[in-house]
């Protein structure tokens, strides 16, 4: 099959396999608020789309960029998956990057659902997220080009079934605010019902949602419903983008608590954190009390590149671009992209398309448990698994001799840059995949558990093998905020919210004698560390449950799930850098390759 495909000519056509670009876009589309940050209507202006198949190079390949071909390499491309994407309007898989003809494979989108009061239209931004989450990559001949299915512009899970949720009620008829649209409880929350709970058996792996409002406490109705469904379908996992306000709060529902929220970062190796990139704290409320307490939790989970991408290009009079007949085309072109586009829109769908290949990976391997598939496990793997961004930090500071964190996270990043080549290799193959029963053991140097604890208790995790001097520790730790959704009424609740601490431990003797490393926030479901250990030795991990922040429901909290994960990473010290290079040329040679 590869090799039917595989087509390549002197004038640059590649399959997808072996080199996949994904693009991105200026454009986060704010719910019930007539704003649209980037620049759409300049876009449109000034005609900065191109006829394809696709614009002269040279390229940076997006999906190469993240360690994606790891699992492309491996056969995974998510045809076991579904992907869902819910935002304004319907993605149009008319163009030709979801052209599946060729695989003998139906069309890219299998199910289009809408709100109520929604007219359920094709839109030109949920076509862009729609090609960054399984696009294809089919391109037509053209001059020396053969046809072929190519790395110019195949999406993050090529083979994934897209399902397309349709929520806008009304779109933007302001030329400076091209996209924007106008949402109600009812025309959302039912979309997102269908996509969590399934249709005819079926439901999402997982759900992308590339648009945003103003909601830092997380309080609206559509935010509480989305967390509770999250909560109640965890192998259903929810991705948000963090927003394009730069300094500005991250928005909804990106400010929830049940999903994974992704920044953007750019620059030639795709570390530095984009400007436009909304990041900070947003605030918690506690039921119990009543108390909004500002600006206490770190928002942004993970941060993937979304800078000057290349999308597939939907012109038609409808959805976003249906008030503006002078930027449309009817019928829409099917070979038409736009360039150089920015944003956490498709940062955001970069980070869901990985989701999605870890999860046919999960599936497709029969010695991976099932419960690799919980959202918690797979937050935990791509945190432990990232890189840090330029500048990156959680606060991280020797007290007593313990390095602490109350911060966990970076504002601007989270935990890092998705790293899919690492995540991939800790999460199909780490030495530790789901520690027997609930409550901690023995651990190798590399894996992920879904445990729970008990309120006021703790699970300890001590490493099989002691740890060198020149190990960096890698340790992340998620849950959920508690809540439950009723489906007569379509509307959420939170009930509980527990205080979970992660920490490092030096073991003396097979007991834990003194703590190394700390990350205790109060406010966040997500503790995070990253540190040189001090020196070689037994160490152990420890999740903690002291005391529940809130519990509000009917019946009490005893207990709590969690998704951990860890990694080791040797930095060799700087007198044997030479001597590594000189002895193991080879294995450097077989890494890049996994990567590429």
């Amino acid at each position: 099959m590869q090799k039917s495909l595989a087509e390549s000519d002197g004038a640059g056509i590649r399959p997808w396999w072996h080199l996949v670009a994904v693009c991105s876009a200026t454009l986060l589309l704010a719910v019930g608020a007539d704003v649209c940050y980037g620049s759409a209507a300049d876009t449109f202006a000034r005609g900065a789309f191109v006829a394809g198949p696709y614009p002269t190079g040279p390229f940076t390949f997006v999906n190469d960029a993240v360690g994606a071909s790891i699992f492309y390499n491996s056969g995974f491309f998510g045809s076991s998956t579904v992907v869902g994407n819910i935002e304004a309007g319907y993605v149009w898989d008319g163009h030709s990057v979801f052209d599946r003809s060729g695989l003998g494979l139906g069309p890219a989108v299998e199910r289009q659902v809408a709100g109520t009061g929604v007219a359920g239209e094709y839109d030109f931004h949920a076509t862009m997220v729609g090609h960054v989450l399984a696009g294809t990559g089919y391109v037509a001949a053209t001059g020396s080009s053969s046809a072929g299915y190519s790395y110019v512009g195949a999406g993050m899970a090529p083979l994934a079934t897209i399902w397309s949720g349709a929520i806008a009620t009304a779109y933007s008829t302001n030329a400076n605010s091209i996209g924007s649209f106008a949402t109600t409880p009812q025309s959302t929350v039912p979309v997102y019902r269908q996509f969590f709970q399934g249709i005819s058996g079926t439901a999402c792996d997982v759900i992308n949602s590339s648009f945003g409002s103003y909601d830092p406490s997380a309080l609206e109705q559509e935010s509480v419903a989305v967390d509770a469904l999250a909560f109640e379908y965890p192998n259903a996992t929810f991705v948000a983008a963090a927003g394009n306000d730069g300094a500005a709060i991250v928005s909804s529902p990106g400010a929830g608590y049940n999903g994974i929220t992704v920044g953007s970062v750019g620059g030639a190796n795709f570390r530095r954190p984009s400007d436009f990139s909304s990041r900070g704290t947003v605030d918690f409320y506690n039921p119990a009390t009543g108390a909004l307490v500002a600006g206490v939790r770190a928002a942004v989970d993970v941060a993937a590149p979304g800078e000057e991408d290349f999308l597939a290009a939907y012109l038609g009079p409808t959805g976003g671009l249906g008030p503006f007949p002078q930027y449309t085309q009817n019928p829409s072109p099917t070979d038409r992209y736009f360039t150089n586009m920015d944003g956490t829109s498709f940062a955001s769908p970069t980070v869901a398309g990985g989701v999605a290949l870890m999860k046919d990976a999960a599936k497709g391997l029969a010695f991976v448990p099932g419960t690799a598939l919980d959202t918690r496990v797979v937050k935990a793997v791509l945190m432990a698994t990232s890189a840090p961004s330029d500048g990156w930090t959680n606060g991280q500071a020797t007290v007593g001799g313990v390095l602490r964190t109350t911060q966990s996270l970076d504002y601007a990043t989270g935990a890092g840059v998705i790293d899919l080549a690492a995540a991939g290799l800790t999460y199909v193959n780490g030495a530790t995949m789901d520690v027997a029963g609930t409550s901690g053991g023995v651990i190798g140097s590399s894996g992920w558990d879904l445990g729970s604890i008990g309120v006021g208790g703790h699970a300890d995790y001590p490493f099989a093998a002691a740890l060198a001097t020149s190990t960096e520790l890698q340790v992340a730790l998620n849950w959920f905020a508690t809540g439950a959704f009723d489906a007569g009424s379509d509307t959420g609740s939170r009930s509980a919210f527990a205080n979970l601490d992660l920490q490092v431990w030096r073991i003396v003797n097979g007991s834990f004698a003194t703590l190394v490393a700390e990350s205790a926030s109060t406010y966040n479901n997500g503790e995070f560390l990253r540190f040189m250990l001090p020196g070689a030795g037994d160490y152990g991990l420890r999740v903690t449950l002291p005391a529940m922040v809130y519990d509000v429901g009917a019946t009490p909290v005893t207990a709590e799930a969690y998704g951990l994960s860890w990694t080791q990473i040797i930095v060799p010290e700087p007198s044997s850098v030479m001597a590594l290079v000189a002895s193991a040329g080879m294995a450097v040679i077989v890494l890049r390759r996994r990567r590429r």
